[in-house]
């Protein structure tokens, strides 16, 4: 029996690591979701700003103001408010 629920993490993808795996992708050697992972990983000491993980068509978040509800989740990149929030 579950007694607790572990707060969520960021699920969305990071549409700035998804373009550039897009763009550098050397398929068939190596799949986009490969290169992503490999991007993730090498990013990981310095990620992508909530912005640029949002997306270009990103929305406002309304607890900050900032563009960082993912652009096709609406998820919070932020983390200021969860996606049930808004």
């Amino acid at each position: 029996m579950v007694t607790h629920i572990k707060k969520r993490r960021h699920m969305s993808a990071c549409e700035k690591c998804w373009s550039d795996a897009q763009r550098n992708s050397r398929w068939p050697v190596l799949s986009v979701a490969e290169e992503y992972q490999k991007l993730i990983a090498v990013r990981a000491a310095h990620p992508c700003t909530p912005e640029e993980q949002a997306g270009p068509d990103a929305a406002k978040c309304p607890a900050c103001g900032r563009m960082t509800l993912h652009q096709y989740t609406r998820e919070a990149m932020c983390g200021c408010a969860s996606s049930h929030d808004i």
